[in-house]
């Protein structure tokens, strides 16, 4: 299998690839005596905490905690799975890939594999010196772009001069066969059975694959040629619904578990050049559900951010299918004025694009956004044909809370009754009508505890339970007390009773000068001390009633809006303009509340 390595192919790959040496390419390592100190290229820090030893061959961070072997640490900086990290080390070192069983075929695979990608790479050195020549229009064109000399070697632009045969020479005389540069792409045979330079008259854009090795090439048209954009046939090593542009950069820099998906090679370089380093893009196809499978090895969300104009949104809008499909998190920029990125960012700047990103729409307001750019509000027939087309895209929530925030945002926006979203989504059923529960409501000794009101029964009788058992552990642990009082709050407690005994804790520790302090707890104190405790583990049982205290004021939070939305809803003082804006801030925070309980709730 080519995916097997012997375990001893493995082992040479670790001792041939010296750790010091390797991580020493990415970070600035100093000597600490008899290991190496940095800054953790995983975390910020501003102290170095970033050990790497040469005797052991293992690195570890004392500050985020990342350590292990050479492989771990290429897995990690270069985002890499345990196979690719494997191949990545080897070829650093030019060692020839070994795999279990391997057969003739797939050696000869692998073997013919590689002499492509070096044909490649020798295409794309020599598309970058042509650029050196006086006066060529790719280099005037691309520092017309604003690429810096520094951006253009990065990823390696170049220049295909006008010329039918001047790459067939000069691969030629590194030994290679026409037939091998046909195979890659490079060139295409001719009626008489002679062969010319794919690339003329054009700037050069080298495509890696994820790994860096150089499989295709895209070029730009610097005359009135068609077509403007012309990429390499699919050859061997490359297949465009596969491949994204600058993925084998972007996965390095994902941020905010985001990468930003464009159409453009310019587009892309322009933002790197802006150190917006998460940026790719398709090449010369629509998005596939393949390029969703690989962004999703590296991100949880992608940003769409295609051209403003009609084939932009278009392409988009096919994105967004297959992105669900492989269940990646979307969201969608628009960009203004019918730009490209590109052209956006020169216009307005890296910080109004930034906010863009921050901003982007989620997937139910883009497609809402598409439908009132259809109709014409002002019309009576295209505003029911805008209600009934949303009315479809909020079917497709399945969160409640979320299908009421939007409902009441549309009916603000476009001047359509609740009462008639619901109708068209239900019939005669209303959904949104607040649940309350009267038994739900408690009183006690003390009313100043506001929480009780939210924690049904149940839940209710469980967490005093808990809390008699954290106080008892306190009042007989007086030298471990301090631990739980600093990860609890008196108001966290449910009873009145119990955060007077625990506001004594927080002065002193005696037991009788409590009791006899608090004579109104003295019988709670009693009971208290009775309860059995020896067979709880204190440690996970603090960690459970720190975070059921947490959901108990969510719970309490979400009565009160439920309880406030009830009031205006009821409230016929108030106008419809003005219960709609009230209930949308209400729904909006009863969304966020529902989203801190679903953290906390599994």
């Amino acid at each position: 299998m080519e995916n097997s390595f012997p375990e001893h192919f493995i082992n040479e790959v670790k001792e041939r690839n010296e750790i010091v040496d390797v991580i020493a390419s990415y970070v600035q390592l100093k000597s600490a005596g008899p290991s190496y100190k940095a800054r953790c290229p995983f975390h910020n820090e501003k102290t170095p905490s970033f050990n790497v030893s040469r005797d052991k061959q293992i690195y570890k961070c004392f500050g985020c905690g990342e350590g292990g072997d050479v492989l771990n640490f290429i897995m990690k900086i270069e985002n890499l799975e345990f196979i690719d990290a494997v191949k990545f080390l080897a070829e650093r070192v030019n060692m020839p890939i070994e795999t279990e069983h391997i057969n003739k075929k797939e050696y000869d695979d692998n073997k013919r594999k590689q002499k492509y990608y070096e044909i490649n790479k020798l295409a794309a050195q020599f598309f970058y010196s042509n650029l050196k020549f006086k006066g060529n229009p790719a280099l005037d064109y691309l520092k017309n772009r604003g690429f810096s000399v520094k951006t253009i070697s990065h990823f390696g632009l170049g220049y295909a001069t006008g010329s039918w045969n001047l790459l067939i020479d000069h691969l030629a005389n590194k030994g290679y066969t026409e037939t091998d540069l046909e195979l890659c792409g490079l060139i295409i045979k001719n009626k008489n059975n002679g062969y010319y330079d794919r690339f003329r008259n054009r700037v050069m854009f080298p495509i890696f694959d994820v790994r860096g090795n150089v499989v295709a090439f895209g070029g730009r048209v610097l005359d009135d040629a068609l077509p403007k954009y012309l990429n390499s046939p699919e050859t061997e090593l490359f297949n465009k619904r596969k491949l994204l542009y600058n993925l084998n950069v972007a996965r390095k820099h994902v941020v905010n578990d985001q990468i930003i998906v464009v159409e453009g090679y310019t587009d892309v370089i322009s933002l790197y050049q802006l150190d917006i380093k998460n940026a790719v893009a398709t090449l010369g196809t629509s998005f596939t559900k393949e390029h969703g499978q690989l962004l999703k090895r590296y991100c949880k969300e992608v940003i769409i951010c295609f051209d403003g104009d009609a084939a932009g949104t278009s392409a988009t809008l096919r994105g967004i299918d297959l992105l669900k499909e492989v269940e990646l998190n979307l969201r969608i920029v628009l960009l203004p004025d019918k730009k490209d990125p590109d052209d956006y960012i020169k216009t307005y700047g890296k910080k109004s694009f930034e906010d863009l990103i921050k901003n982007a729409m989620t997937l139910i307001d883009y497609k809402i956004h598409l439908v009132k750019e259809k109709y014409n509000l002002n019309i009576p027939e295209e505003k029911i044909k805008i209600g009934k087309e949303i009315v479809k895209i909020i079917k497709e929530i399945d969160s409640s809370i979320e299908k009421e925030v939007y409902i009441n945002k549309i009916c603000k926006e476009i001047g359509i009754s609740v009462e008639a979203i619901n109708h068209e989504l239900n019939g005669n059923k209303v959904i949104f009508k607040p649940n309350y529960d009267k038994k739900n409501s408690y009183s006690n000794k003390r009313n100043n505890n506001k929480y009780i009101k939210a924690v049904p029964i149940p839940d209710q009788k469980g967490h005093i339970i808990a809390e008699r058992q954290l106080i008892k552990y306190m009042l007989t642990n007086p030298n471990r007390k301090e631990i739980i009082l600093k990860s609890i709050n008196i108001s966290d407690f449910l009873l009145g009773e119990h955060q007077i005994i625990v506001e004594k804790l927080h002065q002193g520790n005696d037991i009788d000068l409590i009791k006899s302090s608090l004579r109104e707890c003295k019988d709670v104190i009693d009971s208290i001390m009775a309860i059995e405790i020896n067979h709880i583990d204190m440690t996970k049982a603090l960690e459970q009633y720190v975070l059921n205290s947490k959901i108990y004021k969510l719970l309490y939070e979400l009565n009160i809006l439920q309880e406030k939305q009830k009031k205006i809803s009821n409230n016929d003082n108030l106008r419809k303009e003005e219960v709609d804006s009230e209930l949308l801030d209400i729904s909006i925070k009863m969304m966020d509340i529902n989203r801190e309980l679903q953290k906390l709730r599994p």
